[in-house]
């Protein structure tokens, strides 16, 4: 039993579990655009069926990536890259989990929430990992939309359709990933290099890399506020927390700049994340008293 487990756990970094929980609290905000407030067996078909789909498609990326996984110290631990499990292990356990979080959205939910779901899988592991990640910079910028569709997918699922406001959220998320994963590439560039993946900073350099993280994080604090002034999707419940952190992290962005890089990227990836998880918070909250309050 004590090896099953620690099998177990072996294995979880094949899945990314972590990241996975973080897609769904981008479907929350999608979630409160209905007519209605979602019951909670909506909910948790939407979550589960979402979360099992995201985590089969991260399985699906650590298979193709395996050969570069093993050239870089952070991430030759990966199970297949160390020999924990086969490939063939890897596509039961991917395959299986895509298959399973398909079927409850396509039962339980409904067939746009289903499609969505599965044309981010196709997109993710097939256009982002196969054949964007290993030939250009644009890599990142283009690969975002793949982890974007979570508001689409809350929409979808409460509404059946999607709208002005999912898209919005849509954007939101597109603008924030690349300078949110440039981080990574600044910390670990010259592993990147070695493993022939032209991310940004080895591709176009550490200085251009800092430049474009600067212009993506203003046109995201321009989008949080172009959501409450003037288009009105939300209010200042989301946009005031939202700008007050965005601007803290482009703070510590030109700080990085100043810096040459070396200022603790990892210390701004982290505060974006922190980032999105508050908007998102925010945005449903202000979703709900704006909409559902008496």
């Amino acid at each position: 039993m004590t090896a099953l487990l620690a099998k177990v756990r072996g294995v979880t970094p094949l899945l990314k579990p972590g990241l996975g929980a973080s897609i769904l609290i981008t479907i929350a905000p999608g979630l409160m655009l209905g007519a209605q407030l979602p019951d909670l067996r909506l909910v948790v078909f939407t979550m589960v069926g979402t979360f099992l789909v995201a985590i089969g498609s991260f399985a699906y990326n650590q298979i193709l990536e395996e050969r570069t996984d093993a050239l870089m110290e952070r991430t030759k631990g990966r199970p297949l890259p160390s020999g924990l499990i086969t490939t063939l292990q890897a596509h039961i356990i991917g395959s299986s989990l895509l298959g399973i979080g398909l079927a409850l959205l396509l039962i339980n939910v409904n067939p746009l929430a289903a499609f969505i779901a599965l044309c981010s899988f196709v997109y993710y592991v097939f256009i982002y990992t196969a054949w964007l990640k290993p030939r250009t910079s644009l890599n990142t910028a283009l690969g975002g939309m793949a982890g974007a569709v979570g508001p689409l997918i809350g929409e979808a699922a409460i509404r059946g359709s999607i709208s002005q406001a999912s898209v919005y959220m849509f954007l939101l998320l597109f603008l924030w990933q690349p300078p949110h994963f440039w981080c990574l590439g600044l910390k670990y560039k010259d592993e990147y290099a070695a493993a022939g993946i032209p991310i940004l900073p080895v591709a176009k350099g550490v200085p251009e890399t800092l430049r474009q993280m600067i212009v993506y994080e203003w046109l995201l604090l321009a989008a949080i506020f172009a959501g409450w002034i003037p288009l009105g999707l939300a209010g200042p419940i989301f946009a005031i927390p939202a700008l007050a952190y965005g601007g803290f992290v482009l703070f510590l962005m030109y700080r990085l700049k100043a810096s040459g890089g070396t200022a603790s990227p990892l210390r701004v990836f982290f505060l974006t994340i922190g980032h999105m998880l508050l908007w998102h918070i925010a945005l449903a909250a202000d979703l709900y008293v704006r909409r559902w309050l008496p």
